[in-house]
C-alpha cells in the first residue's frame, strides 16, 4: 500500500481502489471478497500504527532544541531555498524549514518541477507547510500540476489555508500535531469498533450476566428533570478496559438533575427564571457559531447557483441569522418596556470560509444596515477549515490539483479563537461577564421563556456553564446531557495510605459517536418509553466568561489538544468526492477531527470528599447540587429546539432536522399560543402526513417582539376565533386583538416594530475581518435603532375579517419559508408612529388599509364598518 510517511510510496493501487473498483471485478465471488476485506482492515491498521511512529518520532525531531542548533550545519547545500533558509536562524516558529526541507522524502520528489521555483516566492511560513505534506504522507497533494501550468496562485491559496491550520493547532504540534491527534483518532474508533464486535460476541454467549454495578444513575428531588423524576437506575455499560484510558476508567455517567420547566409548575419556574434572566441584560453577550458548511442542506442561491451556509437559509421570509437577531431584539425591547433603559448585547459571530459563509454574513449585515445596531456592536471572528481525511489511508481528499477538501473542524474551535482572537477581552471591555450561545440552525431556541430562563439560572447562581435540554428519543444520533462523575486519586502525606479518593463532577455532553467507546447505554426512561433516560444535548449554552476563560488558558498553558474539547473523528459518515487522480466520483468514509464547544464543561467541574450518588440509595443524591458550577435547564423539546440541518427526500415521510419538521413544530407551538389567548375554534395543525400533503392547518406567525414570553402575547391577544385553513401574521410589537375572528388570511405589518432609528454621524469603516471603527466626517445611512414608542400599532375589537385567503392547493407554494400564494388578504400596512383601530365590525374581502403618516402624529384609522 505504501503509506508509511517515511517510505516510498509503491506503485501498487491505493487500499480505496482495490476496494471500491478492483474486488468485485477482480475475484467476483463474496468470499473471496471478504477475506479481502480482512486482510486490507489488518493492514490498514498496521500502516496507521507505523504512520503514528513515525509522525511521534518527527514531532520529537522538531521539538528537540539540539536540532535547531544544527540548522546553519545544514543549511549550506544546492538546493532552491538555500537563501531564505539562511533567514531562519534565529526564527524559531520557522526553523522547523531547516529540517523537513533535507527529508530525502521532499528533496526527491521536488527535484525538476516546478513546484520549487513558485514555492520559493512563498513567504516561510507558507514555504514550511508545504514542505510538510511530503513529509507526512501527503505528498499527492503535490502531484498534480495545475491544468494552466501556472503554480503560483494555487500553491499560494493552499499554503495559506494550510498556515491557519498550522497556527490554530499549535498547542498540539500545528499541521502535523493535527494529522497526527487524526490518526490516533481513527485508530481509537477502529480499537473501540472491535471491541464493541468482542464484547457483544461475549454477551450473545453469557446471557444470564448482570448489570454491572458502576452504572447507577442519579435520581431527582422537585424542579428536576423528567428523566430524573422516576427514580429509575440507569445502567452503564461495562466496555473492555483496554478501549479506555486511565482517567476514563473511574468515570460514571448519572442522569442529570435541572430545573424541569415542562414538568407541573413548570410555567411558574419558567417566569421567575425569565424574570431573573432580564435582569441580568446588562452584563449578557451572545454568541453565534455561524461557521457551519450546512453540506447537507443543498442550499444554493437562486441567481448564482452558489452553494450557501446554512445561516442563508430563507426560513419563514428571512435568513437564518436574521431570526437570530430578531429574537436578541425581542428582549432587549422587552427590557426596555420594563425598566426604560435601552441595552444594546454585544454579539460575537464565529464565521468560516466554507462556501464564502464570512463574506456572506458581512455582506447580510450590511445589506440590513446591521439591524439598526452599531457595527462596534458585534464581531466577527474566522474558524479555520481544516482537511478532510480518508479514514481508511489516513491520505486527504483532494477536489482538483492543488485543492483540498476543507471543512470546519467543529465548533470547539470557538473557545480557543475567542481566546486568539481577543474576543474574551473584547467583551470584558463591555462590562459583558457572561453568554448565552445558540445554533444558527435551530429557530426554536427564541421560543418563550428558554432563553432568558436559562440565563437567569446561570446568573443568578453565579455558575459557570449551563445547558438547555429537553427529551431525546432511544437511537437517536445526537448527544446527551449526563451528570459525570469523576473518582480521582489525591495524594496526601499525612494520610496512612498516601492519598484518598475523591470526587470531580460536572453536567456535560457526551456525543452519540462516543457512546460505546464510554460504556454509555441509550436506556429509555422506562419499560416501553421511546424516550431516553439520558436528555438530549441542543447546543443551547449559558458559559460565565470568566470561567470559560480561565479554563481556555489553563489548557493552553498546559498544551496538548486539551484547549480543543472532546476531539473526534466520526467514522459513520461517507463523502462523495470527485477524485482527481482517478477522474470520477468516488464514495470513501472520510471525516476531520472535530471538537465540540459545550465539551468545555469538562474542565469545569466540582470536587467533593463524598460522592453525591450511591447505589445502596437507589441512586438518589445524598446533598443538594447547587454548588456545581454547571447546571442544567430541561423543557418539552419543541419549545426548545426544531433543527433545519437537511434537506428532505420528496420521497421520504421523515421531516426530522428538515425545514419543513422546524416550520410544523413552530405551527405547533403557535397553536398553544393561540390557546393560551383564549383562542375558540383553534384548528389542528394536523399529522406529519396531512401537514406534507396539504399544508398545516392554519399559520399563525408573529414578531417575537410581541412576546416574547408566551404570556405577554396573551395578554395582546385575547379570545376570537382563527378558522380552518386561515392566516394570521402579525409583524408588529404593540398590539391589542379582543375577540378577533380571522376566516381568511390578515396580515399586519410595521415598518417600526420595536422604535426608530436615528441617523448615524460617521460611518463605521471594516478591516476585512469584522472589526469596525468610526471615521468621523463620513456620510452614512447607518441609523442606530432606539427601542421607543415611535412604532406601528394596531387594535382590534370584535371584529371579523373574512376572505378566500390562502390558496392551499398552489403548488408554489413552500410553507417553511413562508412563501404563499393567497387568493384575497386584508393587510394593514403601518408606516412610521401610526395606528390602525377597528371595533364592531366585519372587513371582507381583499383589503389593504395602509396608515402612512409623519412619525411625529398619531393616526387613528377607525373602521365603522366594511361590507
Amino acid at each position: 500500500m505504501g503509506y508509511v510517511c517515511c517510505h516510498k510510496r509503491q506503485p501498487e493501487p491505493a487500499m480505496h481502489c482495490s476496494l471500491g473498483y478492483s474486488m468485485h471485478s477482480c475475484w467476483g465471488g463474496w468470499v473471496l471478497a471478504c477475506m479481502h476485506f480482512s486482510c486490507v482492515v489488518a493492514r490498514c491498521v498496521l500502516q496507521l500504527h507505523n504512520i503514528l511512529h513515525s509522525f511521534q518520532q518527527l514531532l520529537k525531531l522538531l521539538q528537540c532544541p539540539i536540532v535547531f542548533e544544527r540548522i546553519p550545519v545544514l543549511l549550506p547545500c544546492q538546493h532552491s531555498l538555500q537563501a531564505p533558509l539562511h533567514l531562519l536562524y534565529g526564527h524559531l516558529p520557522l526553523q522547523n524549514i531547516g529540517i523537513i526541507a533535507h527529508n530525502p522524502l521532499f528533496v526527491c520528489y521536488c527535484s525538476g518541477t516546478g513546484l520549487l521555483d513558485a514555492m520559493s516566492q512563498l513567504p516561510l511560513d507558507q514555504q514550511y507547510v508545504l514542505m510538510c505534506l511530503p513529509v507526512m504522507g501527503q505528498k499527492h497533494v503535490l502531484m498534480l500540476p495545475p491544468t494552466d501550468g501556472q503554480w503560483l496562485q494555487p500553491l499560494s491559496a493552499l499554503a495559506a489555508a494550510l498556515c491557519r491550520v498550522e497556527t490554530f493547532y499549535d498547542s498540539m504540534g500545528g499541521l502535523i500535531g493535527y494529522q497526527l491527534k487524526s490518526l490516533q483518532l481513527i485508530l481509537a474508533a477502529s480499537n473501540c469498533q472491535a471491541n464493541s464486535e468482542a464484547a457483544a460476541a461475549i454477551s450473545n454467549g453469557n446471557s444470564s450476566s448482570k448489570e454491572p454495578s458502576n452504572g447507577t444513575a442519579a435520581t431527582c428531588n422537585n424542579g428536576t428533570s423528567n428523566a430524573a423524576s422516576n427514580g429509575t437506575t440507569v445502567p452503564v455499560t461495562e466496555v473492555p478496559a483496554n478501549s479506555l484510558t486511565d482517567d476514563q476508567a473511574h468515570v460514571t455517567y448519572h442522569v442529570p438533575p435541572g430545573l424541569d420547566l415542562a414538568g407541573e409548575g413548570g410555567r411558574q419556574l419558567g417566569v421567575r427564571a425569565a424574570a431573573q434572566g432580564l435582569l441580568a441584560m446588562p452584563y449578557l453577550s451572545e454568541i453565534l457559531p455561524v461557521g457551519g458548511a450546512g453540506d447537507r442542506l443543498g442550499l444554493k442561491c437562486e441567481i448564482t447557483k452558489d452553494c450557501l451556509p446554512a445561516a442563508m437559509l430563507p426560513y419563514c421570509g428571512r435568513t437564518m441569522m436574521e431570526g437570530l437577531i430578531r429574537d436578541l431584539q425581542a428582549k432587549e425591547y422587552l427590557y426596555w418596556h420594563l425598566t426604560g433603559t435601552q441595552v444594546t448585547t454585544p454579539v460575537a459571530i464565529m464565521t468560516s470560509d466554507a462556501k464564502g459563509n464570512h463574506a456572506r454574513i458581512i455582506g447580510l449585515m450590511e445589506k440590513n444596515d446591521w439591524f439598526g445596531r452599531s457595527p462596534e456592536s458585534f464581531r466577527l471572528f474566522r474558524q479555520p477549515l481544516v482537511p478532510v481525511i480518508d479514514a481508511s489511508d489516513g491520505r486527504w481528499l483532494l477536489i482538483k490539483p492543488l485543492q483540498l477538501v476543507m471543512k470546519p473542524g467543529g465548533h470547539g474551535a470557538i473557545w480557543k479563537l475567542m481566546h486568539d482572537e481577543g474576543v474574551f477581552d473584547w467583551l470584558q471591555r463591555q462590562g459583558r461577564s457572561a453568554a448565552l450561545l445558540r445554533q444558527i440552525s435551530n429557530p426554536m431556541a427564541g421560543v418563550d421563556t428558554t432563553l432568558l430562563a436559562l440565563a437567569g439560572t446561570g446568573f443568578s447562581g453565579r455558575r459557570a456553564f449551563g445547558f438547555m435540554s429537553c427529551e431525546r428519543v432511544v437511537g437517536a444520533a445526537e448527544g446527551m446531557n449526563v451528570l459525570q462523575e469523576h473518582k480521582v486519586w489525591v495524594e496526601d502525606s499525612s494520610h496512612p495510605e498516601g492519598g484518598t479518593w475523591q470526587y470531580e463532577y460536572a453536567i456535560t455532553n457526551v456525543e452519540y459517536t462516543e457512546f460505546e467507546r464510554l460504556g454509555i447505554t441509550d436506556q429509555p426512561m422506562h419499560e416501553g418509553s421511546s424516550h431516553s433516560a439520558f436528555p438530549a444535548n441542543t447546543n443551547i449554552l449559558y458559559v460565565g466568561l470568566a470561567a470559560a476563560r480561565a479554563a481556555v488558558e489553563k489548557a493552553i498553558a498546559a498544551g496538548g489538544g486539551d484547549v480543543l474539547p472532546s476531539l473526534i473523528f466520526n467514522l459513520k459518515k461517507k463523502v462523495k468526492v470527485l477524485d482527481p487522480f482517478l477522474q470520477g466520483e468516488r464514495e470513501v468514509r472520510a471525516g476531520r477531527m472535530e471538537c465540540t464547544m459545550q465539551n468545555l464543561a469538562d474542565s469545569l467541574t466540582t470536587r467533593t470528599k463524598q460522592p453525591l450518588t450511591t447505589a445502596g440509595s437507589g441512586g438518589k443524591l445524598l446533598q443538594q447540587l447547587d454548588a456545581l458550577k454547571t447546571f442544567m435547564v430541561y423543557n418539552m423539546r419543541r419549545k426548545v429546539t426544531s433543527s433545519a440541518k437537511k434537506k428532505r427526500d420528496p420521497r421520504s415521510p421523515h421531516i426530522h432536522q428538515t425545514p419543513e419538521g422546524a416550520f410544523y413544530d413552530l405551527q405547533r407551538n403557535a397553536w398553544q399560543v393561540l390557546q393560551r389567548c383564549g383562542m375558540r375554534d383553534v384548528p389542528a395543525v394536523g399529522d406529519v402526513q396531512e401537514y406534507l400533503e396539504h399544508g398545516p392547518g392554519f399559520i399563525f406567525l408573529f414578531h417575537p417582539a410581541l412576546g416574547p414570553l408566551w404570556d405577554i402575547i396573551a395578554q395582546k391577544v385575547r379570545g376570537g376565533a382563527l378558522m380552518e385553513g386561515s392566516e394570521l401574521v402579525m409583524e408588529v410589537a404593540e398590539a391589542r386583538l379582543v375577540d378577533v375572528t380571522v376566516d381568511g388570511s390578515l396580515l399586519i405589518k410595521a415598518d417600526n416594530v420595536v422604535g426608530h432609528v436615528e441617523s448615524a454621524v460617521s460611518k463605521p469603516s471594516s478591516d476585512g475581518n469584522g472589526r469596525y471603527s468610526n471615521n468621523k466626517g463620513n456620510s452614512s445611512s447607518n441609523g442606530r435603532l432606539e427601542y421607543s414608542a415611535v412604532n406601528g400599532r394596531v387594535h382590534m375589537m370584535n371584529v371579523t375579517v373574512q376572505n378566500i385567503g390562502v390558496d392551499w392547493h398552489h403548488p408554489g407554494n413552500v410553507y417553511w419559508q413562508h412563501k404563499v400564494n393567497r387568493h384575497e388578504a386584508c393587510r394593514v400596512l403601518l408606516h412610521g408612529k401610526s395606528e390602525f383601530e377597528a371595533y364592531d365590525c366585519k372587513i371582507s374581502g381583499n383589503q389593504v388599509r395602509p396608515t402612512a403618516i409623519p412619525c411625529v402624529f398619531v393616526l387613528c384609522y377607525t373602521v365603522v364598518c366594511v361590507a
